[in-house]
């Protein structure tokens, strides 16, 4: 007689699971988004260039004769190696019997807004140490921003917004560049007279994505999982972080699903860059079904766990700025 095993979970059962999973990531990652997207090298890396602009021309040429040759541009070459995050959840026969919520598909959902959260916060912290940093107000330091004279301002977006525009940084949505804040910093400068009067809200956006209006040459994005100093200012308060970027100022390599429909089979939007004719999911699922986690005789425990790669790194320090900042809870 043939012995009793766990059934394995059917793949439509799965697909359900895994688009639950990446129907909670992918909110998470604003900081992701933006980042130009890394090209599949092989042997576990990816590559980026970095074409640096040509000088002017100033010199006049003569009737009939030809201009002398320029120089060639120069290419920087990164090559970058993701690393491996996942994690999983144990599960019991008896919680799957008495539950009265669908354990399965609950589980999935939760950890892909862990995954999303997970590699939106190594990306927001690689790029935020690397860019540019200012301080609103008169503040020189974290350490001397102050609840008082350090607010956030309208002033203090323009002043950004117009060093990008000195450094040659190229709009990245349009003609806009993109601007992350804490929803704490947003509450604020929704205060500001000037602000408001010249902010746009933004209907065509999906609410998911974050976009919550314009202002100036800016996009605004609000995300909770902006960067946060705890204790980081004068008085130990509160100072937040708030970015402005510009088009291929930093990189992003692994997490495909930030650049959808690059590469694959074809069968749809979720694969991973360069492996043409596989498919991929962006973060890979896992489920191990009862019986299926190792010696387990009597089939009790399973697991639901995911795993993904992510790098990133910051390609142009002058076309990416973070500004340190009080707001008006920050103390």
């Amino acid at each position: 007689m043939a012995a009793l095993t766990a059934v394995a979970l059917p793949d439509a059962i799965k697909t359900l699971y895994e688009r639950r999973l990446l129907t909670r990531a992918l909110p998470r990652l604003v900081h992701g988004r933006f980042g130009q997207q890394a090209r599949w090298k092989g042997f576990g890396t990816y590559e980026v260039r970095r074409w640096e602009s040509l000088n002017l021309v100033s010199s006049t040429i003569a009737e009939g004769n030809n201009p002398p040759e320029g120089s060639a541009p120069t290419i920087t070459v990164i090559t970058l190696t993701p690393n491996w995050y996942g994690t999983y959840v144990e599960y019991t026969d008896q919680l799957l019997l008495t539950s009265f919520d669908p354990v399965l598909s609950e589980i999935s959902a939760l950890l892909g807004e862990q995954a999303g959260l997970s590699v939106d916060t190594l990306i927001r912290n690689d790029i935020t140490d690397n860019a540019t940093t200012d301080f609103a107000g008169s503040a020189t330091a974290r350490t001397n921003v102050d609840n008082v004279n350090d607010v956030i301002a309208f002033a203090d977006l323009v002043q950004n917004a117009a060093s990008l525009e000195a450094n040659n940084a190229l709009p990245l949505e349009g003609p806009y560049y993109v601007c992350i804040m804490h929803p704490y910093s947003w509450a604020t400068l929704m205060q500001d007279s000037t602000f408001v009067t010249l902010f746009t809200r933004e209907g065509g956006e999906a609410i998911r994505s974050g976009m919550v209006g314009i202002i100036l040459n800016l996009k605004i994005y609000v995300s909770s999982n902006a960067r946060i100093y705890t204790a980081g200012g004068q008085g130990s308060i509160d100072v937040f972080d708030m970015l402005f970027i510009g088009k291929e100022a930093y990189t992003v390599a692994g997490f495909a699903g930030l650049f959808p429909n690059i590469a694959g089979d074809g069968g749809g939007p979720q694969v991973r860059g360069g492996m043409t004719g596989k498919r991929v999911s962006v973060v890979e699922l896992v489920v191990k079904d009862l019986g299926q986690t190792g010696f387990d005789p009597l089939n009790r425990r399973g697991t639901v766990g995911w795993k993904l790669t992510n790098t990133q790194t910051v390609l142009n320090a002058n076309w990416i700025r973070n500004l340190e900042h009080a707001n008006d809870f920050s103390g």
